[in-house]
């Protein structure tokens, strides 16, 4: 019986041609699987398309006019780039022909609009149709323009370029499994911007931030490489682990099986079965594996920017997540090739296992990692439920980001954002960005006083303070802190928001950094507000001006901010400095920032100390947080330190000379400049 059986599958197979000759290459001819039916391409900017072919064969693309040859390599990969294209809601075929014979692959209604990748782990995951207002949305759903693509997310342990999934029409059916934050986000940004939008959600529940990092961005830095270090010692120990547990086996499943029995007679829930231990090989929190199968199958398709919920399962490693999450986001940009693409993201909701070190990671963030920004949840978390429910004020808040980030527009997209501290007698003074028309105190209970205020003195113990909105600042104080040094809000795992602004958004907690004091004999350099008395080489002074004529430094806040693009930046003192001195800055280096001073023109290396070197041996230097520089010049000597350690300075310095700045590579921060002539 079996050889019968046997010649009808063979026929069968014959039959759809899985046993037939070798493909085509008409049948060899394809688009990546992101370019389905029902596609949303970017607009305003070049616009890749790529797929596979026969090696060495000739193609032409077509889309809305335009015909772009193509020649598959010896790998059969071809891509070609689109001209930047206008927003249209006209549903138009997108073309791949073989210049020999007659084979085609063509999409239909493909659109062109806005296009965001909607990432992260399970809030980001979390349906539509398990969140607040869902029901309701699912049942209005329809919208012919917003258009959903829901990629099979995975981790391997090698790059891919292909990604399951398929776009899908806005629909009561579509929308109903899709991520609740990134429908409410799509849905807003097509009420505002009125073209087609394009949502591509690759998320994965329970997943940690290094998993969704590129292996080079791991490797390269100090900080992370542990990461993988740790995984090499897990996937070493796995044998013996395995193997402990299973002489542990039967003892286990004995007490499991007790452990029913008396659940069931209590009434109560039954205990997990116990396992063998997951194989790390396989586990999708395994550093880079995530990027690997979830985010390098979607590039380069084009797009405006990322939205982001993720933090979670990172939350007990706060310090380390303030040079973790810049790093996936520089390593995500660098990969994508659009430069710094609008990167929005969601700070972590109260809960009762969320600590505050992972939300005040979030908040440096955004401003040591360019054109990023951040929605707050305080108002919407769930002090028992990591799964708070009430999405729509999540994706509306990201619309708004996305609106004054990507698209310029004058609104209002954060609550007050923390920027200075300053101390007099007992108060502690706090200004602030983003006061939306003015701080306001609320409450949940709706009461007027401003709750969860911190104040600390040089004892570094924190106590319940009053805090009063004076103008655009607030005052704060305790009878228990006659000089304080520090400020507090809602630092605990649940914090209540109580600091508003007018526009209706709730502040970020932070913590303050000690407060500045000029010292005795020294004068800034720095006025704080624009780059009056600085330069670029040979050129004029940027008096009375903000930033500097090619935008690449900024005065701001205090600070001078530098965004080097494609280029060195180099800034200097208008004036010279011939007698000997002692100069004070403090810097913050973006992650991989490659930046330096000058002194009287010889560098002292002031970069990401870690990554970049000289100096990696510093025990002190702060990744991505302030570090102080102390300079004293005599004669042609220079002696110099970085947060009290020695930084050799063997150069001998000229007779006269400017202080100077720079930065490479990656966003550097300078502030508190500051500098006595010692005459």
């Amino acid at each position: 019986m079996r050889i019968p059986q046997l010649t009808t599958i063979v026929r069968t197979l014959a039959v759809i041609g899985l046993l037939s000759s070798p493909l085509t290459a008409a049948e060899k001819l394809s688009l990546s699987s992101l370019f389905t039916d029902h596609a949303v391409l970017q607009r305003d900017i070049a616009v890749p398309v790529w797929g596979k072919a026969e090696p060495g064969s000739k193609l032409v693309v077509q889309f809305a006019g335009q015909e772009k040859p193509a020649t598959a390599d010896k790998d059969g990969k071809w891509s070609v780039k689109l001209d930047p294209l206008a927003a249209s809601a006209e549903g138009r075929a997108l073309t791949v022909k073989a210049l020999e014979g007659n084979e085609s692959v063509a999409r239909q209604d493909v659109l062109v609009g806005e296009v965001w990748i909607c990432s992260g782990q399970s809030n980001m995951g979390w349906s539509l149709k398990q969140s607040t207002g869902g029901e309701q949305a699912i049942a209005a759903a329809g919208d012919a323009q917003l258009r959903l693509f829901n990629a099979s997310a995975r981790a391997v342990d090698e790059p891919q370029d292909s990604i399951g999934g398929t776009w899908a029409i806005d629909s009561s059916q579509s929308a109903t499994n899709f991520s609740g934050v990134a429908y409410f986000f799509g849905k807003d940004l097509r009420k505002a911007l009125g073209v087609p939008v394009g949502l591509i959600k690759s998320a994965v529940g329970g997943t940690v931030c290094e998993a969704w990092t590129p292996k080079a961005d791991l490797e390269t830095n100090p900080t992370l490489k542990p990461l993988l270090d740790q995984q090499a010692q897990r996937l070493a120990g796995y044998p013996k682990v395995l193997e402990d547990y299973k002489q542990r086996e039967p003892e286990l499943l004995k007490q499991y099986e007790e452990a029913v029995a008396k659940a069931k007679a209590d009434k109560k829930p039954e205990p997990r079965k116990p396992g063998p231990p997951q194989d790390p090989a396989v586990n999708a929190n395994r550093p880079f594996g995530l990027y690997n199968g979830s985010i390098t199958p979607l590039v380069p398709y084009a797009i405006r920017g990322a939205i982001w919920y993720q933090g979670e399962s990172n939350s007990g490693r706060g310090k380390e997540y303030q040079t973790l999450f810049p790093a996936m986001i520089t390593g995500w940009r660098k990969v994508w090739g659009q430069g710094d693409f609008p990167f929005l993201f969601v700070q972590i909701a109260p809960h009762g296992g969320m600590l505050p070190e992972i939300r005040e990671a979030q908040r440096l963030t955004v401003q040591t990692t360019q054109n990023t920004a951040m929605a707050v949840t305080l108002d919407v978390g769930h002090p028992s439920d990591i799964h708070p429910q009430d999405k729509q004020p999540v994706g509306a808040r990201l619309a708004l980001a996305a609106r004054a980030l990507a698209h310029g527009e004058k609104i209002e997209h954060s609550g007050p954002a923390y920027d200075a501290l300053s101390v007099s007698g007992n108060k502690a003074t706090l200004s602030f960005k983003h006061i939306g028309g003015g701080l306001v105190a609320r409450s949940a209970s709706g009461s007027p006083a401003l709750k969860g205020f911190l104040i600390a003195g040089s004892d570094n113990k924190f106590v319940d303070a009053t805090a009063t909105i004076e103008g655009d600042t607030i005052v704060v104080t305790s009878d228990a802190v006659a000089a304080p040094v520090a400020v507090r809000y809602g630092w605990v795992n649940v914090p209540e928001a109580s600091l508003w602004n007018k526009a209706g958004l709730p502040a970020s907690p932070f913590q303050t950094d000690g407060a500045f004091v000029l010292e005795e004999g020294f004068e800034m350099l720095l006025n704080g507000t624009d780059l009056t008395g600085w330069h670029y080489a040979n050129g004029p002074e940027f008096k009375g001006m903000q930033h500097a004529s090619d935008g690449r430094y900024t005065a701001r806040d205090g600070r001078i901010v530098v965004n080097p693009g494609k280029g060195l930046a180099q800034l200097w003192t208008t004036r010279e400095f011939p007698h000997d001195f002692h100069l004070k800055l403090e810097f913050r280096a973006g992650v991989n920032a490659d930046s330096g001073i000058f002194l009287r023109k010889p560098q002292l290396q002031c970069r990401d100390y870690l990554v970049a070197g000289p100096y990696k041996e510093l025990t002190k230097y702060k990744p991505q947080d302030w570090n102080e520089v102390e300079v004293i010049v005599k004669g042609g000597v220079a002696t110099c330190t970085c947060n009290g350690e020695e930084l050799k300075f063997p150069n001998e310095l000229p007779a006269t000379g400017p202080i100077g700045l720079e930065a490479d590579r990656g966003q550097m921060e300078y502030r508190r400049i500051r500098i006595k002539e010692l005459k």
